[in-house]
């Protein structure tokens, strides 16, 4: 059984684990980004259940032959396994459903309410579960992430009512972060490559049995696009550079920052997805979401100004 997380100071000049962390969860945060204006376009003639397995089996395949042949014979730990899939499935799964009914019974405005407050539950979970400090620093950083984050996303409160959907929404998220810090801290003894396979997998199978399901009880729902190499195109982006490449520099990215510290970067995540859709979609610039990823970066090096922390376990 591991003991009790304790939180060491660090000598200002070994900040590498910082700086690797953060180009981690940064470049996790851009390759995120190709699958939305991915997943816009193939959402005009594939359904989403639909579009979620395309998503998570074949970046979970390519992950699991990336891993063979990088780390030799995989592990067979039943325990290790187990762990994985639970996680994967109630995190990565069913915190997806979560989300989308969310989104369903409300507007796309909700999510992005409902996901630029990840820095607020990842802080809660290590404070009540790693017993981190909430230093001033920490809650400034926090802060600044949360009205960063809202501004990123677009997100202009007049005529806008919070509704049951925001709690369904909040609670995917508040999944998606138990899940990310569950994952660096139960699977610790796997690299992130392995970490990620794991949990994918479990998310895999989640998201498959529920499409199963859907197509047996109501297959109408079940809507596949024509395959054609702009489809294709668009798939590729959607599930192997948005899963399979963000995923595991996401999972090795929190394991360096812990979960608070890297959530701030997905709330920059709707800036990148707007220059994404400038440049290759003939889309409009808002120059105040970009005001709103500057206030989130400066969130992100105030809450690092503090003396690093090390997880002993």
């Amino acid at each position: 059984m591991s003991q009790t997380q304790h939180i060491d100071h660090q000598a200002p000049h070994s900040r590498a684990p910082l700086i690797t962390g953060n180009m981690y969860c940064l470049l996790a945060a851009m390759a995120w980004s190709l699958g939305f204006p991915a997943g816009s376009v193939l959402m005009q003639s594939w359904d989403l259940l639909t579009l979620l397995v395309i998503r998570l089996l074949p970046s979970t395949i390519i992950l699991l032959i990336y891993w063979r042949l990088t780390a030799g014979p995989l592990p067979l730990d039943r325990v290790i396994w187990k762990k994985g899939l639970i996680i994967g499935a109630i995190g990565f799964g069913f915190g997806t459903v979560l989300l989308l009914y969310g989104q369903h019974i409300s507007n796309p405005v909700t999510p992005a309410i409902a996901a630029a407050m990840m820095p607020i539950m990842g802080a809660i979970l290590e404070i009540v579960l790693d017993r981190r400090r909430l230093t001033i620093r920490l809650a400034m950083g926090i802060t600044c992430a949360l009205i960063g984050g809202l501004m990123a996303a677009g997100v202009r409160w007049h005529g806008y009512d919070v509704g049951v959907g925001f709690i369904w929404c909040l609670a995917a998220v508040m999944i998606y972060a138990w899940a990310t810090r569950a994952t660096t801290v139960n699977l610790k003894q796997l690299s992130s490559i392995g970490q990620t396979t794991v949990t994918l997998a479990g998310a895999g199978l989640f998201i498959s049995i529920i499409w199963l399901i859907m197509a047996f009880i109501d297959p109408l729902q079940i809507s596949i696009g024509a395959i054609t190499a702009n489809s294709l195109l668009m798939l590729f982006a959607f599930s192997i550079l948005s899963a399979a490449i963000s995923q595991p520099l996401w999972i090795a990215g929190a394991g360096k920052l812990g979960v608070a510290i890297a959530s701030f970067h997905l709330n920059a995540v709707p800036v990148y997805v707007m220059a994404i859709m400038v440049y290759g979609f003939h889309g409009q610039w808002d120059s105040m979401r970009l005001i709103g990823a500057v206030i989130v970066g400066l969130g992100v090096i105030i809450a690092q100004t503090e003396p690093v922390r090390h997880r002993m376990v």
